[in-house]
């Protein structure tokens, strides 16, 4: 990784979201592509069903990423295959919690979000004509917000990174995001991982 670079027009902790381009070495993009086809449907349970994401996800290049930030012992929660081609994402926050037990959980104590973070690998070229994602910059510092909240910071000046296969975005979960739907019907697959602070680790049951 030591070819690979930031781009500095997006920072994580002034924007709430970075891209380092490039990221991903070539064999394990070319390995992570032959695997999901063009055509692969959305899998929320990636960890359990992909012996090769789940390697890269707990010692590999999106460990290494989110260790950067979250720490030596950050684990992940849950990777998520998005492949959302003809179908739109309105403006959230991802504000549920992995839980190994429960599931996807609320929590209630907020400041858990400052120990996440996720990892989106891209396996497509992604123009903000093929739906690549939208960001409110800055919106993270906000905390949870409510629906209508959300629908106000929609109507600043957003930003959408222009992605090519390799490239791997980072975002805090409470960044303000939607995506459109392709207009050029081109494959926008995005491995999505969730990571967490080693500190959440007893208190998530991993």
């Amino acid at each position: 990784m030591g070819d690979t670079h930031l781009n500095l027009k997006f920072q994580l902790h002034n924007h709430g979201f970075e891209v380092h381009e490039q990221a991903c070495p070539q064999p394990l993009l070319t390995e992570l592509c032959n695997e999901f086809a063009p055509d692969a449907a959305v899998d929320w349970e990636l960890l359990d069903h992909s012996a090769l994401v789940r390697s890269a996800a707990h010692d590999g290049v999106f460990q290494q990423i989110a260790a950067r930030e979250l720490g030596d012992g950050c684990f992940p929660t849950h990777a998520i295959l998005y492949n959302r081609n003809d179908s739109t994402q309105p403006w959230h926050q991802d504000t549920t919690v992995r839980d190994a037990t429960k599931g996807f959980i609320e929590p209630s104590d907020r400041s858990i979000y400052n120990s996440l973070l996720s990892v989106r690998l891209s396996l497509d070229d992604c123009t903000f004509f093929d739906g690549a994602l939208k960001l409110c910059p800055t919106s993270y510092k906000h905390g949870v917000l409510t629906t209508q909240e959300i629908r106000g910071h929609s109507m600043r000046p957003f930003s959408s990174p222009e992605m090519k296969a390799g490239d791997i975005l980072v975002m805090h979960p409470l960044t303000i995001h939607a995506s459109a739907a392709s207009t050029t019907g081109k494959p926008r697959r995005v491995i999505h991982v969730v990571y967490a602070a080693a500190s959440l680790r007893a208190m998530l049951g991993y």
